[in-house]
This record gives C-alpha cells, structure tokens and sequence, in this order.
C-alpha cells in the first residue's frame, strides 16, 4: 500500500480519511519489526560532520537569510557539528522529522521521502561541550517516525507503518509507541497502540499519561502510561500538533485552528481559529507563559493569549517564495527560534512582542527546530541535523562588576596603547589588539574570523572564547605575534589555526583552563606557555 506522505518545506503529511477501525488496540514488541540498534561507535563516528562547524552570527536586518552590515554583538552561538541522516537497510537516505531532549541526550526521528515506509531514532550526546557523540542509532523497518517525546526514561513516539507488513493496522498505518530506555539509550521494547488515521502527527506526554494526535479524519487520544490503554479521545480533522500546559492539551488543527482541552476530562474549553495553511503540512506550537506560538507556513508565525484567543502579534514571512515558510517554533531561555524552510534559521527575543535579532548564519533549509539548554536543533531535511551551541557566561566575576557591555560593532579594533574592557555575552566578525593595547573580556565572546594580538598587545579573557571556522580553504586564525599575551581564565576554543610567532606568550590562570584547537598549530622560538591547563587536542605539546 502506498503511503500519502510526501514533503512540503520540512515534511508534508497527507492525512486521507480511514476507515473507522478499532483503536484501542495494545501489542507489544511481538508485533513490531525488527528494531536494529546500532552501538558500535567507529560505524557511528561516520555521521558526523564538521564541515560547516565554528564560530557563526546573527545577521540583522530584513530576516532574509543574507549577510547584511551590521552583526547583532550579544548571542554569541557556534556550530559545534552536524549529524548526516541514516541510511536504511535498503540504501535509502532518510530524513529529520522531531527532536526531543532530555539533560545531555537528544533523540532525533527519521522518515522516508516517498512511497516506502523506513525510519530511524538516533541519540545524541551532548554532555561534552564542543564534541557531540552519537551514542547510538535505531533503525526501524517499514515504519516513519514522525514525532518522539521523552516521559519517565521511555520515548513516546509518533509513527506510521506499512500496512502491508502488519495486519493489525487494517489500512490505517497510524501507531504509537512507548519504547523503554535503559540508561538514556535506546532498546527494541516497544508497546504499540494502534490509532485510527494514516498518520500520528505529533505526540506529548506529562507524568502519568501521554497524548497523540492523529489527522486528516483524526482524533486527540489520551493513553494510560501504565496500562498503555486508551483513556480518552476527542475526534478532530486535520490535527498537525499538540502541547501541554499544567492541566490543558492544546492541538492545533490546518483547518480547525486551535482547541482546549481539560487534561482530566479531554472536555473542550476553548477553540479559535488560527491562519489558514496548506493542506497536510507539519507545524508545531510552543507557550511561553500565557502566549501560544504558532508556525504558520506562508503566513509566519502567530502569536495568541492562551486565555482569550486573541492574536496578539504576527511575525510574517519577509520574502515571498514556495520554501519560504515558518515550519516550526521553539522557545528557549526568553529567546524565539523560527524554522522558515529556504530563509534559515530566524531568532527573536521574547517579552511583551516578539522583537527580531535576525537570521542565523547557517548552510541550508531549516526545516525544524528545538532549543535546550545551551543548544539548538535544526534539522535541514536530507541534509541532515545541525547542532548548535549558545555561548553565555558560565562565571560571573566581580572584579569586572563594572565593566559595560561590547557596543563597538562587529570589528573590534584596539589602537596602540588603548584600554578596553568589557563583559557580558559578545558575538563580532574580527578582532586587532595592537601593540601596548589591552583587551579585557568576562564573560563568553565569539569572534567568527580572525583574532589578531600584535606585539606587546594583551588580551585578558575571563569565561569563554570561540573563534574562527573549521577547515576552511582560507584558514581562519588566532594570530599572537611578538610579546604579545593571550591570558586564558577560562575556556578556549580554536576552529581554525593558531599561528604563535616568535616571543609570543599564553599564560594560564587558574586550575580549571583549557584550550581546543582544531586546525594546526604554528610555534616559531621563543614562544611561552605557563600555567595549569586541558590541552583537549594535544596540539601545544
């Protein structure tokens, strides 16, 4: 049987009307295909990808995705690597559909483009920093994996199978799973639930059940954790997505807008319409507080009272065009992140209105999002997912308590003998100490291409520092000419090239400093290096 998936920007779901079948079906893993759990970490290493890693910006201006003049100077972020998609049993190349975290680990699903059912879930672990492992990889045969939340060291995982490779579904491919997790990682223990639809579009989960939604001819449904038996079901068509509040299931609908229901009782509390958006196409909501964000194609975002209805902003798609769409919404520590499909990566700072900082500079559609803790998600299709890292300030020091905040542009340029200090979170284009200057920075600070300490210049740097790009054809470096010193109290890391030229100087302060160079390190005479410090790369021995 033909599936009725198919793409549109980031994924287009073609929820046709089922039949109206049994759905409060139970059956384990007996019923499930065969689950190969990929462990070995050499195989696994393969997917990783450092091609576009280091240092990027957030580009100011029209949100376009274009590099324009001015460079926002204080959310410094670093691509810290990307994850290529798996490739399945037959050689076919799958594609990103969610994210879900959980503390260090995030798990990713994959679908099929097209008319086969294939599918996979990988594990990301992110607890070093700056070197992303992928911990391990399921692929799961005649199955798409659409959707994946985290509850109580189990995956809830929304999906659509071949009904040709299992007779229970009785043509309607759509399906739940609750996979137990051991340590974090992933298993082939599986209950599944069998829905009525072609698809589950999204899922959701609290402490004592979980939720998934179905459409185009669908329903909410309401699942016991422990008894993984159906408590509760509201039909609805068209269903896309589904949060949580404390006590509300919000879903969003293509064709219903958005409803509310009691948790308890799945009774309806409130329904409004949001903007119409094509038929079938994936989207997701995100609250921040009282606000309900929504992605809405080629209308934008819209932002909504969660009590009342009432829209109260919209953020529109600047430039027209068929892969110019805001696909998904994920808010994270007073900061919005916008998938707009071929216009990238958009981001916007939380508080009465949504107000714009700009397009992140990265390669590719962006096609989902999620942001967590100190990273951000984005899958880019076939192209695969792309992890990256919000620097902030880990260490507040109060000797610099009264420093200001960088407000010098996106080059930073100290004249011979002048003093500057400042701290905060930094993010600039370049950077020139010249001779007999000193540069003081507390805080984090990411500088995207070169970063130049000319002789007897001083660059104090008190919490973190990222610089440069990876393996570049025109090598970003860190450039530390005669007598001049580089003080690390903190965390370095190098993406490109540290070139130290003679009576060049790096001193260490502190237990707790570290250095990461990912290029190749340079060192003429006479060049010092003191203090107590990580050397993760072996690359200053």
């Amino acid at each position: 049987m033909k599936k009725n998936v198919y793409l549109f920007s980031f994924l287009m779901l073609s929820l046709l009307i089922s039949c109206d079948n049994s759905d409060d079906k139970i059956n384990d893993s007996q019923s499930v295909d065969k689950i190969t759990i990929i462990s070995d970490q050499a195989t696994l290493n393969l997917r990783l990808d450092y091609t576009n890693s280091g240092v990027i910006s957030v580009e100011n201006g029209s949100l376009t995705g274009k590099t324009t003049e001015n460079t926002v100077t204080t959310f410094p972020l670093v691509q810290i690597a990307e994850i290529k998609p798996p490739v399945d049993a037959n050689g076919k190349t799958l594609q990103a559909s969610h994210v879900t975290v959980n503390g260090n680990y995030a798990y990713v699903s994959y679908i099929t483009r097209g008319d086969v059912y294939s599918g996979a879930i990988d594990v990301i672990d992110v607890s070093d920093p700056y070197k992303p492992k992928l911990a391990a990889s399921a692929l799961i045969p005649n199955t798409d994996i659409t959707s994946l939340v985290y509850a109580n060291g189990n995956l809830i995982i929304g999906a659509a199978k071949d009904v040709d490779k299992d007779p229970l579904l009785a043509n309607n491919p759509a399906v739940v799973f609750n996979m137990t997790l051991s340590s974090g990682l992933l298993t082939d223990k599986l209950t599944t639930n069998y829905l009525e639809s072609r698809v589950t579009t999204d899922v959701a989960a609290n402490s004592s059940n979980y939720f998934a939604v179905t459409g185009d001819n669908g329903s909410l449904f309401k699942i016991n954790s422990s008894t993984k038996a159906i408590e509760g079901k509201a039909a609805l068509a068209d269903l896309r997505s589904i949060v949580l509040t404390s006590d509300k299931v919000v879903t969003l609908s293509g064709t219903k807008g958005v409803n509310i229901y009691n948790q308890s009782t799945l009774a309806l509390q409130k329904s409004f319409t949001t903007a119409a958006d094509v038929s079938g196409a994936k989207r997701t909501m995100d609250i921040d507080g009282t606000k309900l964000l929504v992605s809405e194609g080629a209308n934008g975002l819209g932002i909504y009272d969660i009590n009342s209805g009432s829209k109260l902003q919209t953020i529109g798609i600047a430039t027209a065009g068929e892969d110019n769409v805001t696909n998904a919404v994920s808010i994270n520590d007073g900061y919005a992140f916008l998938a707009n499909g071929a216009l990238g990566l958009n981001v916007y700072q939380t508080g009465t209105q949504l107000s714009a900082l700009g397009s992140v500079g990265i390669a590719g559609s962006s096609n989902y999002v999620k942001s967590s803790g100190n990273y951000i998600y984005v899958a880019s299709g076939t192209g695969g997912l792309k992890i990256i890292k919000m620097e902030k300030p880990n260490t507040t020091f109060a000797s610099c308590s009264s420093y200001g905040t960088y407000n010098q542009g996106k080059d930073l340029i100290l004249n011979s003998n002048e003093v500057k200090s400042y701290q905060g979170s930094t993010s600039i284009n370049s950077a020139i100490v010249n001779s007999n200057a000193v540069l003081t920075h507390c805080g984090a600070i990411s500088i995207a291409n070169n970063l130049t300490l000319n002789s007897n210049g001083t660059f104090n740097m008190r919490g973190s520092l990222s610089q440069g790009k990876y393996q570049q054809s025109n090598p970003t470096e860190l450039i530390i000419n005669s007598n001049a010193v580089l003080q690390i109290e903190g965390s370095v890391v190098i993406w490109g090239d540290l070139r130290l030229n003679s009576g060049a100087k790096i001193n260490f302060i502190g237990n707790d400093s570290s250095i990461t160079i990912y290029g190749k390190v340079t060192k003429n005479s006479n060049v010092t290096i003191t203090g107590t410090y990580k050397d993760t790369e072996n690359k200053l021995k």
